[in-house]
């Protein structure tokens, strides 16, 4: 099956460039020329309270009240910030006018490794929309090619001695009491004859490096159409270990990123509450993906342990709330499922789980009680790593799920 990989072409973005290089060159043109300016002598606001005031809101004001340099700084100022606004971003701060124009930059800087779904767009979203935060790749570097790096990011190493412990990376301003989630009943349970469990995949095509690939193309595209490949792949691997534990499970292989990876959460959420409407029963959401991470030298990141002698890609669920202001009341409640999960897997796996991500964005976790994304792995992974992780994880999970009829 062909892969793909998308090109976009901003017009705006081109002319804000134009419109950027001539102002640039009217601020170096007052920076370089020395401009004599009288000073007047006239006292615009005697008022020196109100003067001051009026010079913080209005720069020029206060420039006038003042020296010819300050007006000439004030000027310079004045023009850097309409140039901030035309950009969208500010061209003299080196790290964000690099950023913009490399996204590797703006995907990995500030010191660690950022997933490019931290990088929010509902923000920008009129139509207030659960975009999922813009969770695009991670640049590549554009041509040539790259390591792959083995990279052990499971909660036990992170821990260290305190193995027992919960490892949360929490990106939003919310407050979380582990103990008290842990001991806290779940407001669901697996008791019923229809199907209580939901797989689904917003990023469907998602896939994973070759077979005993050391190094990666950065012109190759790390989606497929290929259902044995992608995420469909894992999906079905996960189905197969909830059917064998007694768990009635549906798992939906709908591609909702193609044609279009916009509104691809939107498009996963439509699905899910088909099937909420048939049954609705169903309490768990699970919403299978794999993870994507770059160095700043291009490398390709692989997190993977070894469990029982073998390679297996480690796992991370992510929550959603409403801290990005999207209407999500009980996101505690999948927060609570999911610290749970990882208290149980991480009891017989101890490496297999990276820490528990909390983020602003909703991730469409509205839609059930027990709903959260699984990161299976990233794209230095191979597919066989991936299920394997997969099939270790689904089966502690169905353990768990047990104990709830």
């Amino acid at each position: 099956m062909k892969k793909y990989r998308a090109v976009v072409i901003d017009g705006k973005k081109l002319i804000r460039r134009g419109i950027a290089v001539m102002t640039l060159a009217v601020v170096a043109a007052l920076g370089v020329l020395d401009i004599k300016i009288a000073a007047p002598k006239i006292n615009v606001m005697p008022d020196s309270i109100g003067q001051s005031a009026v010079a913080e809101s209005v720069p020029v004001i206060g420039a006038v009240s003042g020296t010819a340099e300050k007006l000439k700084s004030s000027a310079i100022a004045v023009v850097k910030k309409v140039v901030s606004f035309v950009l969208t971003f500010d061209p003299f701060d080196l790290h964000t006018a690099v950023a913009e124009e490399l996204p590797l930059i703006k995907a990995v800087g500030y010191g660690y490794l950022a997933r490019t779904a931290n990088q929010s767009i509902a923000a920008y979203n009129p139509q207030n929309v659960d975009t999922g935060g813009g969770t695009a790749e991670p640049a590549t570097p554009g041509t040539g090619q790259y390591p792959i790096t083995e990279v052990d990011s499971g909660q036990g190493k992170a821990l260290g001695k305190e193995k027992s412990k919960i490892l949360i990376r929490n990106e939003t301003d919310f407050g979380i009491n582990i103990d008290e989630m842990l001991s806290s009943p779940l407001k669901f349970d697996m008791k019923g004859e229809e199907p209580k469990v939901l797989i689904v995949h917003t990023h469907t095509t998602e896939c994973y490096s070759p077979e005993g690939a050391s190094v990666y193309s950065a012109d190759k595209s790390d989606r497929s159409l290929n259902a044995d490949e992608n995420m469909t792949a894992v999906g079905k691997a996960v189905k197969r270990v909830f059917e064998k534990k007694g768990i009635k499970v549906i798992h939906d292989a709908t591609v909702h990123d193609n044609p279009s990876f916009n509104g691809s959460y939107e498009n996963s959420r439509k699905t899910v509450e088909k099937y909420k409407a048939k049954y609705p029963g169903i309490a768990v959401v699970l919403d299978l993906h794999r993870d994507a991470f770059i160095y700043d030298d291009g490398s390709k990141a692989k997190f993977v342990t070894e469990i029982d002698g073998k390679k297996t890609a480690q796992l991370m669920l992510v929550v959603g709330t409403n801290g990005g202001g999207l209407d999500h009341p009980n996101w505690r409640e999948n927060m609570k499922l999911a610290l749970k999960l990882q208290n149980h897997i991480s009891k017989k796996y101890p490496s297999l789980m990276r820490g528990v991500n909390l983020r602003k964005e909703r991730f469409n976790g509205h839609v059930a009680l027990g709903s959260m994304i699984i990161e299976v792995g990233s794209s230095g992974n191979t597919l066989s790593e991936a299920v394997r992780g997969a099939e270790l994880a689904a089966a502690e999970i169905s353990d768990f799920l047990n104990t709830l009829k």
